[in-house]
């Protein structure tokens, strides 16, 4: 199974901080901020701190963001 999360990678995201449906969505951004509101850019992040608030990404096919706790990994 994969271990990290890379930019160009899909994953499950569920918009509405979590609560709509889940669609698949390509990973451009991804920044670890520790729960804070900016972090440090990355190329790539273990899926084992893509939690919570830690980690935020933002996706190529969607105008939008998300926490660590809106995506899932494709399996």
């Amino acid at each position: 199974m994969k271990k990290t999360l890379k930019i160009g990678d899909k994953v499950w995201w569920r918009g509405g901080f979590g609560s709509e449906p889940a669609k698949l969505a390509t990973v451009e951004m991804i920044e670890i901020t520790g729960g804070y509101k900016y972090g440090e850019q990355v190329d790539e992040v273990s899926w084992s701190e893509v939690y919570d608030r830690n980690v935020v990404v933002c996706f190529s096919d969607y105008d939008h963001w998300a926490y660590g706790e809106q995506i899932k990994r494709i399996r």
